[in-house]
């Protein structure tokens, strides 16, 4: 390309990485997705919020997953111990540089009771001996939805920086 045509912009082709996406991009894509169900029934009234604490507790979990892939903790995103547990994703993600608070909020942990190994929000009593696991607790949605998403605005700058 001739300086004349550079200076000019003209015929200008950006370049561009072309590559196959990893983890870390589903889990975005996914959490992306999911936040935009959760956001939408956040404002819903008369409605169970099972639905909404489903949705929000899947894009917390790959919110901080893409993450935690980001900085390299594939193996520890995968234990058994940790994969679905939203509170010790939190802690490892602060532990991991994201610009969270220590401690993981009331509404991650709620999230986390009804999400993590209990399974509550999938099975009205658990999985674990039968019992319901957190008596049925949902986080409120409208803040919920609102320090979600900036958790995940927050993961989508440090993953793409």
């Amino acid at each position: 390309m001739s300086e004349s045509e550079q200076s000019s912009g003209s015929n200008i082709l950006l370049s561009f990485e072309t590559r196959h996406p990893d983890e870390k991009d589903g889990y975005i894509v996914v959490a992306r997705d999911l936040s935009k169900g959760a956001l939408a029934l956040s404002t819903e009234t008369n409605i169970p919020l099972r639905g909404f604490a489903m949705l929000a507790a899947q894009t917390l979990e790959c919110t901080l997953k893409a993450y935690l892939w980001h900085v390299g903790c594939e193996k520890e995103i995968n234990n058994h111990k940790i994969r679905h547990d939203l509170t010790a994703l939190w802690k490892l993600a602060q532990e991991k540089g994201l610009a969270v608070s220590k401690s993981p909020p009331t509404w991650c942990v709620i999230l986390g009771d009804g999400h993590g190994p209990g399974y509550y929000f999938r099975y009205q009593q658990g999985k674990v001996q039968g019992t319901v696991v957190n008596g049925g607790q949902m986080p409120e949605p409208g803040l919920t939805c609102k320090e979600l998403c900036e958790v995940l605005k927050l993961v989508e700058n440090s993953i793409s920086a």
